[in-house]
């Protein structure tokens, strides 16, 4: 390569560094960087504070021989075209062509401390025609003299080995690696730059990265103002079913659009957004919402988050969806005041949120996410609900939607379209931090105590018993299984509930619940199986204990496979009056807690309570009668008679469930202690009964007068006779 010497030799010293450095990298093994196929324009930039400016190689090659010995490893003169160096001083920018040749590969560098900032344009990153190289300066000695020498009035650049690398560091980047679609948008940084624009932050300190000048919150094409047509009563609140006939008419707005693809929507109070739907570019649409309420399509993440505290996201599912169903339009309202339902229930800023897309969506796995920020929900228990929008009330369920909370934020993920809003409820005001504590430390003792003793009678049973088992000691068992699994889940929920994982608090959820139920069921078996022996009917039932069998174990089996299939089993969190919270994984659903659980156990205390009470009838009555004979049993065997019904019979749960007003909390006392010796009274219980070998005890019962046992089975006798 030769250079003009007129002026050289003032800043030749310093453009030597930059030749230097290059013959340096070169060296290392960058060369051409030129490949025939992909047309990479290859440039090195290297630091020099006492040079900023352009090195290209061009025309000055006299032969091929002579761009060998500079370049090193290339052999064609055309790929010398390719290659430039450009040097930066601190706070230097320099502007570069990458040849003349290709106009349209321009980029600007800049120093910038320690960092390299490169603005590109986007058709630059598009093409794919670049490469570059980075060179940190360490440690280079070079001889001058040995680079150029002065003959006939020009310079003329050799390769010498007097250029000594000291551990130079070099780093390869390709722009459309870091530049695209995940690249941020900065204002401060893009001031004055066109929106085509990537700012690339090369350094070696950090990662580097990549901002573009793109603004990812997008204005809307056009406005549609229209009246609002008797939307508002007379106190300014919006009638749920002209809501509902708005969202409706939003096909009819796409005509008013035109030519345009978004459009702001104004009826009064109530705002908006509809935009087309493009079948070439099907993408998750992200929608934020102003202060004002006005919303823009914001195609950044981050964005989002950092500049709206209100957003929604319909997902690339929903788009393709509503493509494949024939669907033009995405279209969002936001109503500040609706109506509210028959329950007068609050809404969190007294706003409702419909989405629509013309078609039916449902049951997506990408759901609909609505999330608010910066939201003040101390003292209340927030869920996201959803109305299909008949009716002239809205009758709000938390059906296809799910809540999540983190800090002041709420979260709804939801299957479908349709209106949303979060409702908020007080948490109950008797239920302090100071109960909740102490019930959860006597919860868990107990169920520890309770497991201990229903083990020892599953080991004795298993392992120790030799003799065959009545029916009675088969279905005592199974209610010790179903009790020992129900503690075992208990004690593990709150724990898995911490985990945050959707999958383990489902499944521990569903098998706490199947034992529970199971549970319920072995109680009302324990009744029914009583009720028979005491009329000696289970005798002429054929397969008796299969049936009993699945009873207890299948039928609870199906409604908890029903309850999955609908979803209700999801983390929960109990409030107390100090603002924390205990999660835990259940079910959230009122209505299905109050109708399965709560209905299911009254009606089986019905009967329990029903053969209880008939029993202890017998067991006074049976005790007069043999004081009248000189007989008396001792008070203590009837007292644990009387105790052990209470716990076979599962009487004591009444307690949990029955308790309303001001005995909430002693009642759930008295449930937490009374439960804590359950395993132990059964325990004893089968102890006792255990004694008595022989199908279902009939040798007991034909001897009214030795029946002194405490086993609630010996008085049977005396309530046949």
């Amino acid at each position: 390569m030769t250079l003009s010497s007129d002026g050289l030799r003032l800043s030749m010293e310093g453009k030597l560094w930059g030749f230097c450095l290059t013959t340096a990298i070169l060296l290392c093994g960058i060369g051409c960087q030129y490949n025939s196929s992909e047309h990479r324009h290859t440039v090195l930039i290297v630091d020099d504070d006492t040079y900023s400016g352009v090195i290209r190689n061009g025309k000055g090659c006299a032969s091929q021989t002579n761009c060998s010995d500079w370049i090193g490893n290339c052999t064609l003169q055309k790929e010398i075209l390719w290659f430039c160096i450009i040097s930066t001083g601190e706070n230097t920018t320099t502007s570069e062509q990458c040849h003349p040749g290709f106009p349209n590969c321009t980029f600007e560098v800049r120093k910038d401390e320690h960092s390299h900032i490169i603005t590109l344009s986007k058709d630059v990153v598009n093409k794919k025609e670049l490469n570059l190289w980075f060179l940190l300066r360490k440690n280079i000695t070079c001889n001058p003299s040995q680079f150029y020498q002065n003959t006939t009035g020009s310079v003329h650049l050799t390769v010498m080995p007097a250029c000594i690398n000291g551990g130079n560091q070099t780093t390869l980047v390709k722009p459309e690696t870091l530049c695209g679609k995940n690249s941020t948008y900065d204002a401060d940084a893009c001031r004055n730059k066109t929106p085509d624009t990537f700012i690339l932050k090369i350094t070696a300190k950090v990662p580097n990265s990549c901002l573009t000048c793109d603004n990812p919150v997008k204005k809307p094409d056009t406005n549609i103002v229209l009246p609002d047509f008797q939307q508002e009563s007379s106190s300014g609140v919006i009638s749920a079913d002209l809501a509902s006939e708005a969202m409706k008419n939003l096909s009819f707005l796409t005509e008013r659009i035109g030519n345009f693809s978004t459009a702001t929507i104004s009826m009064g109070k109530v705002k908006g957004f509809l935009s087309r739907l493009h079948k070439e570019d099907p993408k998750d649409i992200n929608f934020g919402f102003s202060p004002n309420k006005n919303l823009r399509i914001v195609e950044d993440r981050y964005a989002l988050k950092k500049d709206f505290n209100q957003s929604v996201r319909v997902s690339k599912e929903a788009y393709d969806m509503a493509l494949n169903k024939s669907g033009t339009f995405v279209g969002i309202l936001v109503f500040p005041s609706m109506s509210q339902d028959e329950k007068k229930s609050i809404v969190l800023n007294g706003e409702v949120v419909g989405i629509d897309m013309g078609v039916h969506i449902a049951n997506l796995s990408d759901t609909i996410d609505i999330e608010y920020r910066n939201i003040d929900k101390v003292g209340f228990n927030v869920f996201c609900n959803s109305w299909n929008g008949k009716g002239k009330l809205p009758n709000w369920t938390t059906d296809g939607c799910q809540t999540l909370e983190s800090n002041n934020s709420i979260t709804c993920q939801c299957t479908h379209l349709s209106f949303f809003a979060i409702l908020m409820s007080p948490p109950p005001k008797n239920i302090s931090a100071s109960d909740v504590a102490s019930l959860t430390y006597i919860s868990y003792i107990g169920c520890g105590f309770s497991m201990f003793f229903l083990g020892i009678a599953l080991f004795k049973q298993f392992v120790i018993s030799k003799t065959k088992s009545s029916q009675a000691t088969k279905i005592l068992v199974n209610l010790f299984l179903a009790m020992l699994f129900l503690n075992l889940t208990f004690l593990t929920n709150e724990t898995i509930a911490a985990m945050g994982s959707y999958v383990a608090c489902v499944i521990i959820a569903a098998v706490m619940h199947y034992s529970m139920l199971s549970t319920f069921t072995w109680f009302l078996i324990e009744a029914v199986h009583l009720f028979l022996q005491l009329k000696k009917l289970n005798a002429n039932i054929k397969h008796y204990m299969l049936k009993v069998y699945v009873v207890g174990w299948v039928l609870p089996a199906l409604v908890v496979i029903v309850l999955l299939g609908l979803e209700k089993y999801k983390l929960m969190s109990i409030k107390t009056d100090d603002g924390n919270s205990v999660k835990m994984c259940w079910i959230t659903d009122i209505y299905i807690h109050y109708g399965v659980n709560i209905g299911y156990y009254a009606w089986v205390f019905v009967w329990t309570l029903t053969i209880f009470i008939i029993v202890v009838r017998r067991i006074f009555f049976l005790r007069k009668t043999k004081a009248g004979e000189g007989q008396n049993d001792p008070a203590s065997k009837n007292t644990l008679t009387i105790l052990g019904l209470l716990f076979l019979l599962g009487l004591t749960w009444g307690f949990a469930f029955f308790s309303f007003g001001p005995m909430v909390i002693p009642s759930y006392y008295i449930f937490s202690i009374l439960n804590s010796f359950q395993g132990f009274f059964l325990f004893l219980y089968y102890y006792n009964t255990n004694k008595i070998v022989g199908d279902d005890r009939n040798s007991v019962f034909t001897n009214q007068s030795t029946s002194t046992s405490s086993n609630i089975y010996d008085v049977t006798p005396s309530l046949n006779k």
